[in-house]
């Protein structure tokens, strides 16, 4: 099959077509890599690439490096608000335009939120809270002029990168704490379920803005909603019918009518259980495809929903890619192109972000076997 651009070839891919190869990721926000394993590998290459960073420690791919791996996609992200700025603490914490509280312990690799301002909120504190501002407009400066380009100077594929969490992210570990998120599912429903309506009517907002800056330029739009732990959904399907689905089924539905591209959700966890669920509001491809939860097999996924969904991720984070040698790389990335890859449908990266504890030796035998193995046919 005759050599296809990057872009050809992702498009291709997410028609359920066999392109001339698999497509490869890397860059977004949950398809990226971290500050530590980004300057091992710099050292590894003896690069001096500058470490570029976003959405605290998620490391901005040099150029040179997305070619050098042959990465086919190029991404667009919200930028951060003009209005608002971080000032940390002197016990390393700051916090976030939200109202929620972060820290990094000395000698830890993660922020974590630590104080969450609507643990104890009524149901009627919810009108009267600051939200964010979704018309600032330092989020959208020099979005069209950069998808633009893109689009018109470069073959890559395009995609539209929002860092900006589901509701349930935000309602359960930002702002009202899991304990009493949890709780709430079950003796307070109304609660959670105005808090998820203001926050899809604010997540609406930013996209519309978003899009109407680049939404004919791209091929691919983020959204996200992790739902699943390792065992299974974080809530039952019931509940999360009742007050997440038609919520995120409001806020797809505009998103899908905006633009032409394909809708990437990004949603961590066992969730084969939802995925019929999210098949029917609107998602086409799903990430990070997290192998190594539950019910999340690669080839009992493709059998079910590969008419459908595109997996986009499923190379193992959790056990291969930082415990395993390269060779174990090399095989892992074969299993899942000969599970995933057939008839297309597959985008090939890790699952979810490269890790601290990621050695450079393994994400290059990552690339250099998806490269070596991923050609049409399989």
């Amino acid at each position: 099959m005759p050599a296809m651009t990057p872009r050809e070839r992702l498009l291709r891919t997410l028609r359920h077509e066999e392109a001339d190869r698999i497509p490869l990721d890397l860059g977004g926000v949950s398809t990226g890599i971290e500050t530590i394993p980004f300057d091992a590998l710099k050292k590894y290459l003896g690069k001096n690439w500058k470490t570029k960073n976003f959405m605290r420690d998620h490391v901005e791919p040099p150029e040179e490096m997305l070619r050098m791996f042959g990465i086919d996609t190029r991404y667009v992200r919200i930028k951060p608000p003009g209005y608002f700025n971080i000032r940390l603490n002197p016990d390393n914490s700051y916090f976030d335009e939200w109202g929620t509280k972060w820290i990094k312990p000395e000698g830890g690799l993660y922020w974590d939120p630590i104080d969450h301002p609507l643990k104890d909120a009524a149901i009627e504190d919810l009108e009267s809270y600051p939200w964010p501002d979704p018309d600032d407009a330092g989020r959208y400066a020099g979005l069209k002029e950069e998808a633009k380009n893109l689009h018109e100077n470069s073959d890559y594929a395009i995609v539209g990168d929002i860092p900006v969490f589901g509701a349930m992210d935000y309602a359960c570990l930002f702002l009202m704490g899991p304990e009493r998120f949890y709780s709430d599912v079950i003796v307070n429903p109304e609660f959670i379920l105005r808090l998820v309506e203001i926050l899809t009517d604010l997540q609406l907002q930013i996209y519309k803005n978003y899009l109407n800056a680049i939404g004919k330029y791209i091929d691919v739009i983020m959204v996200a909603e992790d739902l699943g732990g390792n065992n299974g959904p974080l809530i039952s399907p019931y509940h999360y019918r009742k007050l997440l689905k038609p919520n995120a089924a409001r806020l797809w539905k505009f998103v899908k009518e905006n633009t032409d591209a394909y809708l990437f959700l990004h949603c961590c966890g066992s969730v084969y259980q939802l995925i019929p669920d999210l098949i029917e509001i609107g998602v086409d491809a799903l990430n990070p495809v997290q192998v190594g939860a539950k019910g999340m097999k690669p080839a009992r996924l493709k059998a079910e929903f590969g008419d459908k969904l595109t997996f986009w991720g499923a190379i193992d984070t959790q056990r291969v890619m930082p415990f395993g040698n390269p060779e174990e790389v090399e095989n892992e990335v074969k299993t899942r192109i000969k599970e995933l890859a057939p008839g297309g449908g597959y985008v090939l990266t890790a699952v979810h972000n490269i890790q601290p504890d990621v050695k450079p030796q393994n994400v290059i035998k990552m690339y250099e076997t998806a490269r070596k193995y991923g050609t049409y046919p399989i």
